[in-house]
């Protein structure tokens, strides 16, 4: 006996929760307490009904209590086609959303008909991805559409139509159509946008693990297309300041884990605040007292973002030097975990030391920076060969002439491949293919950036919208343009920051891209001459 009262149990609460034997909050037609946790809710059993009705036989739910790391044993019948579609998804796919987001996964593919569904169509199309097969194509097709009917037929929580969005999304990265993969994003991104106008308390509210993975896609969607890539209802606004605190907890020890929820957390404003600069910055200046206070805002808050990511980066280092030394090899469990974030850090570093808008020659002062983030994405992907890669002195003064070209430049040395990973990756998580990315784009010693290229071209990765292989094209035509440009033999000379001029460097670059597997690369740059204007070129894959 502990003395505690005992609190009195409903006797009118709703059907789920007597089965469940938790107290119910008796919100109608639908408690919240089911609907926050991601459960059907199977409404209320009224006491008028007669004794005939209440002795009627009912379906009995079972709710199961799943322990970490345990699959979750759907309650109908599966074929063979299907178990083998959501034993996948269970196995492979999930672990890529977040463990947190993979909890809420994990029971609804159990208690909603509709996740169950396009779960299987995404275990299907992802492991057609991963054996690089098209043998599930009319499965994925079937399962999908189901999904589709149950959404438009069926009313559905706003927790259930978020799940489906973002697995809708990731059917369709998986199959390189990332039009339609953002119009999916959007939808959720809406539903979110209603939500903000909730108290916080609400328990209608999206549970933070899944705002923060539609806030993920959003930032690649900005990163990759900038505003245009999103409707009015999607596209960010600016937030006050007291939803904007800095996450970190100062004396609080963090884990690997946490460093990388922060950053995420971080680089969503970070991206927010630079795309809403930039909108502003194309708009006619009329001099308005309105204009000025925005900019005033705006301003104010782009300082709260630089100086809340180099407290995380201070503390990351300090936390990385005491825990996980520095050694960017060590065998550990987070290992590469750690070796993305410390690239991630080194990229912001350049940033903050940078004059922005950065000048294209601003980039030329960080070519160990460069170094040092090929170095340990080479880590995570297996390439040993990318380890220690030579580099010439630079210069750092923008005025410097670029020197005499050089008759015969020499070759390259040839690099063996790298080792293919066993099957391509797709994940949702915090990924190293930005990074990767504007090395293979910024940096202009040949050596760092063709390293950068081959790591594009063969780890096989799509984080989201980022695809490697898509990546890869886009960052190749950049380097053959430029290369051209400089007048260098494009991917065998090897040439230094200073061999590349202002005018023969891409500016900008706007991947925009549209339906099926095609995008169009708009770009300012890559002349020998007199700058010309904006180009635009196709790039299909």
């Amino acid at each position: 006996m502990t003395g505690r009262p005992q609190a009195a149990r409903s006797r009118t609460g709703c059907i789920t929760c007597k089965i469940r034997r938790v107290k119910c909050d008796e919100q109608r037609p639908e408690c919240n307490r089911c609907v926050s946790t991601g459960r059907t809710c199977d409404g209320y059993q009224d006491g008028s009904q007669s004794q005939s009705q209440a002795q009627k036989p009912c379906s009995l739910r079972i709710i199961q209590h799943i322990p970490p790391g345990r699959k979750i044993q759907p309650a109908v019948q599966l074929n063979v086609e299907e178990h083998r579609s959501l034993e996948f998804f269970h196995r492979y796919t999930l672990p890529g959303l977040g463990s947190e987001v993979g909890s809420y996964l994990l029971q609804a593919t159990t208690s909603e008909p509709v996740i169950r569904s396009v779960a299987m169509a995404v275990g299907s199309v992802h492991r057609s991805f991963a054996f690089s097969s098209e043998e599930a194509t009319t499965f994925t097709l079937l399962h999908y559409n189901k999904a589709i009917r149950q959404l438009v037929t069926s009313p559905q929580s706003k927790s259930t139509v978020l799940l489906a969005c973002i697995l809708f999304f990731c059917c369709e990265c998986l199959q390189g159509r990332y039009k339609t993969a953002i119009q999916h994003a959007l939808s959720g991104l809406r539903i979110l946008q209603q939500q903000q106008l909730l108290p916080p308390s609400s328990l209608e509210r999206a549970p933070a693990a899944l705002s923060s993975l539609f806030h993920a896609v959003q930032s690649q969607v900005l990163e990759i297309e900038g505003m245009e890539g999103l409707d009015t209802d999607s596209q960010p606004k600016l937030s006050p300041p007291a939803l904007n605190a800095n996450p970190l907890q100062t004396g609080i020890p963090l884990d690997v884990r946490d460093h990388q929820r922060i950053f995420r957390q971080l680089y969503y404003r970070f991206v927010q605040i630079d795309a809403l600069i930039e909108a502003f910055e194309s708009t006619p200046n009329d001099h308005s007292p309105a204009r000025i206070a925005h900019e005033q805002q705006l301003l104010a808050e782009w300082f709260r973002v630089r100086a809340d990511l180099k407290t995380w980066m201070h503390d990351f280092d300090r936390q990385t030097m005491h825990r996980w030394q520095t050694d960017p090899g060590k065998e550990s469990p987070h290992a590469h975990s750690v070796a993305i974030l410390k690239a991630w850090k080194l990229l912001f570093n350049m940033y903050f030391r940078m004059r922005w808008p950065p000048s294209e020659l601003a980039w030329d002062q960080f070519t160990p920076d460069f170094q040092s983030i090929v170095s340990l994405i080479s880590v995570v992907t297996g390439d040993v060969t990318a380890l220690a890669v030579p580099t010439a002195p630079t210069t750092t003064r923008q005025d410097r002439k670029p020197p005499p070209r050089r008759s015969a430049p020499p070759p390259l040395l040839p690099t063996p491949p790298p080792p293919a990973p066993a099957q391509p990756t797709f994940t949702l998580s915090l990924g190293f293919l930005t990074p990767l990315y504007i090395c293979a784009t910024r940096c202009r010693d040949s050596t760092i950036r063709h390293h950068a290229l081959r790591l594009l071209e063969t780890c096989r990765r799509r984080e989201g919208v980022w695809d490697s292989d898509l990546a890869a094209r886009v960052a190749r035509r950049v380097v053959a343009i430029e290369e051209q440009a400089a007048g260098v033999e494009p991917g065998i000379a090897a040439y230094h920051p200073a061999d590349i001029s202002l005018e023969a460097r891409v500016r900008s670059s706007s991947p925009q891209f549209a339906e099926g597997r095609k995008a169009t690369l708009r770009y300012v740059g890559g002349s020998s001459g007199p700058e010309v204007g904006l180009m635009e070129e196709t790039i299909v894959w």
